[in-house]
């Protein structure tokens, strides 16, 4: 059988990119877009509500700052907004192939907190855990991979070939 290189395997990885990226800025489009009433804590389909259902079921530390959340609406509303606005912005940079290590290391930690804070939901609602996991995976793989085809990083990798130089280290963000 013949061997594939690492170089050859970077082709493929733009699938998995855009359609992770997607997954991200998509949620962000639902409820800026699709379904508005989704921010609104005024609204039956106000996003806050679900983070009640997670409560009896979420792990460790997230269980504190949900409990903390939901006793603090105002406070519940910003993380709300500044959560889509996580998901539109580095699902849009994951996309793009545009910082691809850190949009994966967000993303991967964006995934998991949602992970923890769904818990385990039982047999009948597993969709947060496997959404968490799945997306959590492919997000931090990028983390190691980079994305260099196919993306704006490749850009950058031809004329900082090492990376963004921080002091006397090199940082390889693509």
């Amino acid at each position: 059988m013949a061997q594939t290189s690492v170089e050859t395997t970077q082709k493929y990885l733009p699938i998995l990119r855009i359609t992770l990226g997607w997954m991200f800025f998509s949620a962000f489009v639902r409820r800026t877009i699709n379904v508005p009433a989704k921010l609104d804590p005024h609204s039956s389909a106000y996003v806050g509500g679900k983070l009640i259902t997670f409560l009896p079921h979420a792990w460790g530390p997230v269980k504190g700052v949900l409990i903390w959340l939901l006793q603090n609406p105002p406070l519940l509303y910003t993380f709300l907004i500044m959560f889509t606005a996580l998901e539109a912005i580095f699902g849009l940079l994951m996309m793009l192939g545009l910082l691809t290590r850190l949009s994966g290391l967000v993303l991967a930690g964006l995934a998991w907190g949602i992970g923890f804070g769904g818990g385990w939901l039982g047999s009948t609602c597993v969709d947060e855990w496997q959404i968490a996991s799945v997306e959590g995976a492919a997000a931090f793989m990028f983390v190691f991979t980079g994305s260099r085809w196919l993306s704006i990083d490749q850009i950058l990798y031809k004329k900082y070939n090492k990376g963004i130089k921080i002091w006397k280290y090199y940082i390889p963000l693509w």
